[in-house]
């Protein structure tokens, strides 16, 4: 006598939280990593910085705004290097998405700039910066323009690391790249002509041109004009115009992908 068959299994399915499978993967797993996993991270890094401004505070024994806001302005910078030189480090050293680099990007972008938020705005209260509102502002708004030009950048850089089939000498290239941009301004300042300092009262454009530097202008003391920090009209002007030309890339980047696939097709 012949032994009973199981009865054959269906392979089971990989399905979303709606029940839908895949179309394009054998499975979800594409999905599993990103973008909480830049998130986590993102959010331990912010929180890191956080902690080292507290810890510059842990030996005075009064708490008042010129203790704070070189902790704060610290705090500020530790941010803007993880998003002008980290960020797009660890992207360029992982496995790249396939053909729809911008929206991967833009989708960085979010997930960066929101939490960031918690760490700009409460620099307004009196126990901190005590900051004005519209500096604080303004420094959003440098975060923001300066993703712009990052995202891209860095959509350009992926599309051509894309292109090379993830050759270490192009990644290594537009991290270059990507650093000149950064830090351009001030290796021009440090090796360039030296320069009468200008009074509080006149902005220093030209640090807009790099995050680092003009973080530390936008929130550069100004007590000689009575209040903490100010916001002139030609720093928002060039901050627009940084993000303006960020805008640019991306829609040059996504115009190449669009003509790739069509090519493809």
């Amino acid at each position: 006598m012949h032994e009973p068959r199981e009865p054959v299994r269906e392979e089971s399915v990989d399905r979303d939280l709606f029940g839908n499978p895949p179309k394009k993967h054998r499975d979800w797993s594409h999905r599993r990593g990103e973008p909480r996993v830049m998130a986590l991270f993102w959010m331990i890094y912010l929180m890191g910085a956080t902690v080292v401004m507290f810890i510059s505070m842990s030996r005075a024994h009064t708490i008042s705004p010129e203790i704070t806001r070189p902790a704060a302005r610290m705090m500020l910078m530790i941010s803007m290097l993880g998003l002008s030189v980290l960020w797009p480090m660890a992207r360029l050293s992982q496995h790249h998405p396939g053909g729809r680099h911008v929206l991967f990007v833009l989708r960085d972008v979010l997930v960066l700039f929101v939490p960031l938020q918690a760490a700009i705005w409460p620099q307004v209260s009196p126990v901190l910066a005590h900051w004005p509102i519209p500096v604080v502002a303004s420094v959003s708004l440098l975060c923001a323009c300066w993703l712009l030009l990052l995202a891209g950048v860095l959509s350009l850089a992926l599309a051509s690391v894309a292109r090379s089939d993830g050759a270490p000498g192009v990644r290594m290239l537009w991290m270059g790249v990507i650093l000149g941009i950064v830090l351009a301004a001030p290796i021009f300042a440090v090796i360039g002509t030296p320069q009468p300092p200008l009074d509080v009262s006149n902005p220093r454009i030209g640090w807009l041109l790099s995050p680092y530097t003009g973080l530390l202008e936008i929130v550069r003391d100004r007590n000689e004009l009575g209040v903490s920090a100010r916001v002139f009209t030609q720093q928002i002007r060039m901050l627009i115009a940084i993000g303006c030309v960020g805008l640019a890339l991306l829609l040059i980047a996504r115009a190449l992908e669009v003509a790739r696939a069509r090519v493809r097709a």
